[in-house]
Parts: C-alpha cells; structure tokens; sequence
C-alpha cells in the first residue's frame, strides 16, 4: 500500500507578527556601501542582496530598484557585513537550507497553484516586491533572506559563484515575488538587464502594473489572505488583484 506524499502547508489568511516587523525594517535608511566585496580567489564578488536581521542590523536591498527582476548572488569576503555590497556565504546558505523548521516556514508562505502558474509569496515583500524569509539554523543568528534566492537554492543547492561571474536569479514571469521554480532561471547579469530592458516597455505585464513591483506583489498577497480567511474564490481574488494596475489586460492571465 503507497503512502500519500503530504502536500506542501498552504498560507493562512493573515499576516503574521514576524512578517510585518521585517516589512518594517526594509524601510530603515541604507548605510552606502563601502567598495565592491571580494572572494577568497580575490575576484570580484557578485552578492546576494536580502533584508537584514530582524533587530539590529539594518536590512538589505536588492541594489537596483527596478521591478521584478533582480535578485544578485555569490559569496562575501570574510569580513564583509551583509548588505548592498556584501552577501551570505555559503556555508551559512547551507545552515540555513539544512534547518527543517525554516523549510517548514518558507513552504507555509508560498501560495502553490498549478504547475505552470506564479506560485505568490505571502509574508513580508520588501520595497521591490520580492518575498522575505526569517531563516533560522542550528548554530547562529536567525537572518532575513530574499525568499527565492532561498528557494532556488533550496531546489538545485547551494550557489557558488566562480571568480569573474555575475550571476543573478531572473523571474521569467516577471512576478518578483513568485516562487515557483519553474519561473525562474540563473543567468548573467547582463542577460537579466537586456531581458528587463526588453520587457519594461511592454503596455501588457507584470512589469506595466502602475503600481509598482511593490505595490503588485502586496496588492496579491492581501488578495490571496482575504481569499482564504473569508473562503473566497483565491484564483478570482488573484486575478482581480493582478490586473488592477494594468491599463491594458487582455490575454494575460
């Protein structure tokens, strides 16, 4: 007799305490950044941008305040803080992969529908509309991360940058806070910016949302948590939510 895999938990219809709290601290003022981090190979390292501690460090930004696409990876020297030029190394990456109870909290919060849709986040959305993730490990602070990088990572393993790449996590949807796996893709930094530059002018799109990627990917997650608190039509709430800041809608959804 076969057991039946345990589907993923799905979002309850709220926000919690501890979302908020790292929505808030994305909003401190950003320290400038004090020169390009470098890898033990001495090479230009690409960084991972994310929130920063839930108390006290300030949090971090994507470095780049346009919508959708950006979310920057590698490795940090060894006495580099995290932040617009740092990143989280590795070893700490797979700590925080390793630990079962942020799995837990990471799959809570994504909202999964069919396999070819945007699987939106639920919890706190930094300033450019991607998801944050309080990620625990067994020894060490917990840290806020952005919430795909955290799900890339989790599905194909730990990123390592080689000395010389600048690699980047591009949503193909263009939904910066889906995590379906599906929709994203690791590539060169300069592909990322040709493709945004490709798609920014489209009058049809995430990246059209007047709203911005921000207001888009909270505009959704309210949707969604009214949705399931009420025991609306979540699909219905989605898709109201998705093309209210479109000027032009037909055939995207």
């Amino acid at each position: 007799m076969s057991r039946r895999r345990a589907e993923p938990p799905q979002p309850t219809g709220q926000l919690t305490f501890e979302d908020a709290l790292a929505e808030l601290a994305d909003e401190a003022p950003q320290p400038a950044a004090e020169g390009p981090q470098r890898t033990e190979a001495g090479a230009a390292s690409p960084h991972l941008a994310t929130p920063g501690e839930p108390a006290g460090d300030p949090p971090e930004e994507t470095g780049d305040a346009r919508p959708g696409q950006l979310v920057l990876l590698g490795e940090a020297g060894p006495d580099s803080r995290r932040g617009r030029a740092g990143a989280i190394p590795s070893e700490v990456w797979s700590a925080l992969l390793g630990h079962e109870a942020t799995r837990q909290r990471y799959e809570a919060k994504t909202f999964r529908r069919a396999p070819e849709a945007c699987w939106y986040w639920t919890g706190a959305i930094s300033s450019t509309g991607h998801g944050k993730l309080k990620a625990a490990r067994e020894d060490g602070p917990s840290i806020v991360v952005t919430a795909h990088a955290y799900g890339y990572q989790a599905a194909h393993g730990v990123i390592v940058a080689r000395p010389g790449e600048d690699l980047v996590i591009g949503h193909t949807c263009d939904e910066a806070s889906c995590q379906n796996p599906a929709h994203w893709e690791l590539i060169p930094r300069e592909q990322n910016d040709a493709d945004y530059r490709a798609r920014r002018w489209r009058r049809r799109g995430p990246l059209a949302d007047v709203r911005g990627a921000h207001g888009r990917a909270v505009a959704i997650r309210a949707a969604i948590l009214a949705a399931l608190g009420e025991g609306g039509d979540v699909e219905a709430a989605i898709a109201a939510a998705a093309t209210a800041g479109l000027t032009e809608v037909d055939g995207l959804f």
